[in-house]
């Protein structure tokens, strides 16, 4: 999975947003048919598959069933400008997943909420679209830690909210109030919890139970053990960690996701969006587990 960021500084409105990004495109559906290969004749219509197609480059982004219809990106994300609009929110960024089978709108909300002295955390909603069915219309709750960079994944329940559409297409305002209601309730639950573990000291046995459970419980050769060496090794020396707590420990680890994981710039940047999401979500459920 590539990725493709795009800083927007502060845009107020979700067809702007998508200008910047190169993203104002309609999605197409396009008949499937085979072409020759080996001897075996082209031109076969491929029964109950479409080929989602880029308006703009022609690309194909995904292939669905029959019964598929895209969700156009400027159509899917302009309700939230109404949260922009009354909220003190903005559209701060947006990545592009595989030259656009996904798209994400990131907005940026309330400022941002300080666990410990130096180590701010910001609240933000991703807004998800995508074009080869693998995901939902979801609007989904991140905690951004300053310091590090890292993109903060808690409980797998209560993170996103599935986007409902009415007949039309549209969302109604009560719709996107709920959305937003359901993220503050999220994000006061989730910076309550980041203090309490910036307040907990690990002990040795604490930090291997944890590493290991996140690597599966596996032993593994050199490889495993070279993995759970450098966690550990941000959880001393990372940054902003190293005072010891679940708090660091927990961030040593995402941190190793969000910025080693991956050789490949792009990979690692997809990684922190949503190629790690159960990873992330498994690190956050264990290190509440062992500390709280």
């Amino acid at each position: 999975m590539k990725a493709v960021f795009y800083d927007l500084g502060n845009v107020k409105t979700a067809e702007e947003a998508l200008e910047n990004t190169d993203s104002k495109w309609t999605a197409e559906l396009v008949p499937m048919q085979t072409v020759p290969s080996n001897g075996i004749p082209g031109g076969v219509v491929v029964p109950d598959n479409k080929a989602v197609v880029r308006s703009d480059n022609k690309a194909v982004i995904g292939v669905v069933g029959d019964r598929y219809v895209p969700l156009q990106p400027v159509f899917a994300y302009s309700w939230f400008d109404t949260i922009c609009e009354q909220h003190n929110a903005s559209y701060t960024g947006a990545y592009v997943i595989d030259g656009g089978r996904k798209v994400i709108l990131e907005a940026s909300i309330n400022g941002a909420t300080q666990i410990r002295k130096g180590d701010e955390v910001v609240r933000k909603i991703q807004l998800i679209n995508t074009f080869d069915g693998s995901y939902p219309f979801t609007a989904l709750f991140i905690v951004w830690r300053q310091v590090c960079k890292n993109g903060l994944w808690g409980w797998a329940k209560d993170n996103k909210c599935k986007v409902h559409h009415t007949k039309n297409g549209e969302i109604r305002a009560s719709e996107a109030m709920r959305i937003l209601a359901a993220g503050m309730e999220y994000f006061k639950k989730f910076e309550d919890t980041c203090k309490l573990l910036a307040q907990k000291v690990c002990d040795a046995a604490m930090v291997d139970k944890f590493i290991k459970e996140c690597f599966d419980g596996a032993e593994g050769g050199t490889r495993q053990q070279n993995l759970i060496g450098k966690v550990k090794e941000l959880y001393d020396a990372g940054k902003g960690t190293g005072q010891g707590t679940a708090w660091d420990l927990y961030n040593g680890y995402v941190e190793w996701i969000d910025h080693y994981r991956s050789a490949d710039p792009e990979t690692r940047l997809a990684n922190s969006v949503l190629g790690a999401a159960y990873m992330k979500e498994q690190a956050w459920k264990n290190i509440t587990t062992l500390a709280l």
